[in-house]
């Protein structure tokens, strides 16, 4: 898990080449108006200006400068919620909103809106309401059209100029900086520079088409750059409606669709599906797929040399690509004109239908944390997917199964609200009373529950039951109990609720699939530990184990939340905190700060009696982070009873201030620092142990552990016992996970804890 930078400026991969006035005048209209927008045609080069506006200010800004890229943002009702995100803030808040203008209230920083243009309203209205809530935070945005806000100052951003008193203009400069970057000796001399003010002088200056051009050095000279530019067959767009610029911009990727061969024009075009990039998997997934026999990294390569495709530097474990805008819309344009369009929207959309069904297998496996990170990556193109099957009645259908395959990873990625809105328009689309809509109801039944829209989420699971009773289907059984436990539980009725969770985890492999039975058996877990249950203990190590027989990150992490607050109920200290620490790493794979929340609370609770403030400023860390990311409200409901028993008991031994103090202090560490100070606990000897932590063992475990306190190998143990090693094997492996350990060290210490006990 990573700590919230103070801003986000991308690190550019080319150079900013000229521009020194419009950069100095840009920065003064900043120091004097709260809203400025960068305002011109595609291709000028406002998204550059805009960054680098942005980092000739930073020190201005104590609480950093965050840019928000939109070009890939279709939905303007997902604006607030994308802007929540990257603060770290909940997405899934009825009143993202609220959550925002808290967060921004008290802050002096710098927000960068980058191409606003396709959602011109949402913008508008979002900036009105910002600089309304938070008086001291800037805004600059870039648009080809302008915002309509009041008291905005607008900058227009013209082309580069193309002479220059002092030498090379602008334009020309940028032409050789980025010519020289795909053929490193080339420099503007004597016998080429004309050439090279004829190619800038077609081009008007434009950045991207300028940079476009320069790209091709390795192919042609500038005398053929300059006379193909002026070849009027490849003006294409001539209509009198489209501005001179659009026409230049439309005829240099024309150009460069000339260049390029039969299979990498189709891929061009066929890549032009994809939102917010791609890598060569995904490429290869959807791209060529008819009667092609081959991959297209061939393409891909192609394309990349061309600079029709770039590489996105967001630190993924795989090179992500993507098209630049006008190139995109230049190829979608292509794609729907030759009629294939319809075809590539399916096979993208099955794409990613296929991904999202990795749930079914990868949720509840070792794969889960790949699958995890691929789903996230691809959450643009999700949309997409998504978006289609609603836009097409035929295709509706295909949105139930898909919403129903993603709801583990909306539920654990502080997607939540997304998800509910996503499942609530696929059960407007898909009416017909057959299996698909009894699938999309359940879906929307969960996630109502756990977004707090109880009254439709009532109201879909009661349609659910009616239409599966009615048409005799039997394999939603175990997600209706899961989302029944979820409503009995907001009624207060947890007598229900267990039961229910209870019914969901016993249908098995041809009733329920893996993941629900991995959700409800923490839930049932936690339902027990609140009813006091006598087998509570065997719930909460039933969960462990499964997550155990699958390999499953998440799933443990999950399961080890329960044991944990059981272990501490029971005074077993060492093994309560053990098991959260554990927690705490598995969700950093995740990047999970709600059940964080539940990790450090509980580390707070067993920190109280030895370490008093220390405790009260984990808990004043964790109420923090449930306030800002917490969905967890069933964690919550079963730990705040204790807790407020815990922090009374603190201001009684540390007094109100020292108590206040501490919380404080937590209250305003950063997630990062919370987890460290979880983590001391860590470190610290084996002071305590419990019958009942011995009683967890079996009497063979009991045996190996005893064994390994003394010192001997899994082999020597198995000859001693007369077992096998891999039986041995397997016995320490239980003894670790039941006791929340790590190491054989920790196992010999808690023997011996318990010997001289």
């Amino acid at each position: 898990m990573t700590s919230r930078p103070t801003g986000n400026l991308p690190v550019e991969l080319t150079s900013f080449v000229g521009r020194r006035d419009d950069l100095t005048r840009a920065r003064k209209l900043l120091g004097t108006t709260r809203l400025l927008t960068l305002t011109g045609v595609g291709g000028v080069g406002k998204s550059r200006l805009g960054v680098a506006v942005a980092a000739s200010v930073r020190r201005d800004f104590p609480d950093g400068v965050w840019v928000v890229e939109l070009a890939d943002l279709r939905h303007s009702g997902l604006l607030t919620q994308t802007i929540c995100g990257m603060f770290g803030l909940r997405t899934d808040s009825a009143d993202a909103f609220g959550l925002l203008a808290e967060h921004l209230r008290t802050k002096r920083l710098l927000l960068v809106l980058d191409n606003c243009e396709h959602l011109i309203d949402a913008c508008s209205g979002l900036v009105r309401r910002i600089l309304s809530a938070a008086p001291s935070v800037k805004i600059l945005a870039t648009s080809r059209h302008v915002l309509g806000v009041e008291g905005a100052q607008l900058f227009p951003v013209s082309p580069l100029t193309v002479e220059s008193s002092g030498g090379l203009g602008e334009a020309m400069l940028l032409f050789e900086e980025r010519a020289s970057a795909a053929q490193p000796d080339f420099r503007i001399t004597n016998d080429n520079r004309a050439a090279i003010e004829d190619i800038c002088r077609q081009l008007e200056g434009l950045p991207l088409a300028i940079e476009l051009a320069a790209a091709n050095i390795r192919i042609f000279g500038p005398a053929e750059i300059a006379a193909r530019l002026g070849d009027s067959t490849l003006l294409t767009s001539a209509e009198p409606g489209r501005t001179p610029r659009h026409r230049t911009v439309e005829s240099i990727a024309d150009w460069s669709y000339q260049l390029c061969s039969e299979r990498e024009r189709q891929v061009w075009e066929q890549l032009s599906v994809f939102v917010g990039g791609f890598t060569a998997e995904t490429a290869d997934g959807v791209c060529l797929r008819s009667g092609s026999g081959s991959g297209v990294l061939r393409e891909l390569i192609g394309l990349l040399d061309k600079s029709m495709i770039v590489r996105v530097d967001d630190h993924a474990t795989r090179e992500r690509y993507r098209l630049l805008g006008p190139m995109r819309q230049y190829a979608l344009d292509k794609l729907e004109s030759s009629g294939d369009a319809p075809a590539i929207r399916v096979r993208h959309r099955d794409y990613f239908l296929r991904l999202a069904e990795r749930s079914y297998t990868d949720y509840c496996s070792p794969d889960d944390i790949e699958w995890f990170r691929s789903t996230r990556a691809e959450h643009a193109n999700l949309r997409e997917a998504l978006s289609f099957s609603l836009s097409e009645t035929a295709e509706a259908a295909t949105a139930a199964a898909m919403v129903r395959a993603l709801r583990p990873y909306w539920s654990q990625s502080g997607t939540l609200l997304e998800g509910f809105q996503w499942t609530c328009r696929t059960i407007e689309e898909v009416v017909e009373p057959a299996e698909p809509r009894a699938e999309a109801l359940v879906v929307g039944s969960v996630l109502g529950f756990l977004v707090g829209e109880v009254e439709l989420a009532e109201s879909y699971l009661h349609e659910h039951h009616d239409l599966t009773e009615s048409l005799g289907i039997g394999r939603f059984a175990g997600i209706a109990c899961f989302a029944a436990a979820l409503g009995a539980s907001l009624r207060h009725d947890n007598v229900r609720a267990f039961e229910l969770a209870e019914r969901a985890v016993e249908p098995g492999g041809g009733r329920a699939d893996d993941g629900v039975v991995a959700d409800c058996m923490p839930l049932s877990a936690l339902y027990a530990l609140i009813l006091e249950d006598d087998e509570a203990e065997q719930y909460a190590i039933r969960g462990l184990e499964f997550a155990d027989r699958h390999g499953a990150h998440l799933v443990k992490a999950l399961a080890l939340g329960p044991l944990g607050i059981l272990r501490w109920h029971q005074g077993d200290i060492v093994a309560a905190e053990s098991f959260m620490l554990t927690a705490i790493e598995l969700y950093e794979a995740f990047d999970y700060p709600g059940m964080v929340a539940v990790c450090i609370e509980v580390i707070g609770c067993c920190a109280a009696e030895d370490e008093p403030e220390r405790a009260a400023t984990l808990l004043g860390a964790a109420r923090t982070v449930w306030h800002r990311h917490s969905q967890m409200k069933l964690a919550q409901a079963a730990l705040s009873t204790v807790t407020s028993t815990i922090e009374n008991r603190l201001r009684g031994v540390l007094g109100d201030e020292t108590f206040e103090s501490a919380v404080a202090r937590g209250r305003a560490l950063p997630l990062d620092d919370a987890v460290r100070l979880a983590r001391r606990a860590g470190a610290a000897p084996v002071t305590r142990s419990t019958a009942s932590s011995r009683s967890v063992l079996t009497r063979r475990e009991n045996q190996v552990a005893a064994l390994v306190a003394e010192g001997l190998t899994n082999r020597e143990i198995a000859t001693k016992l007369t077992i096998s090693p891999r039986t041995v094997d397997a016995h320490v492996d239980h003894i670790l996970t039941k006791l929340g350990f790590r190491s054989r060290t920790q196992i010999a210490r808690w023997v011996s804890a318990g010997v001289d006990g």
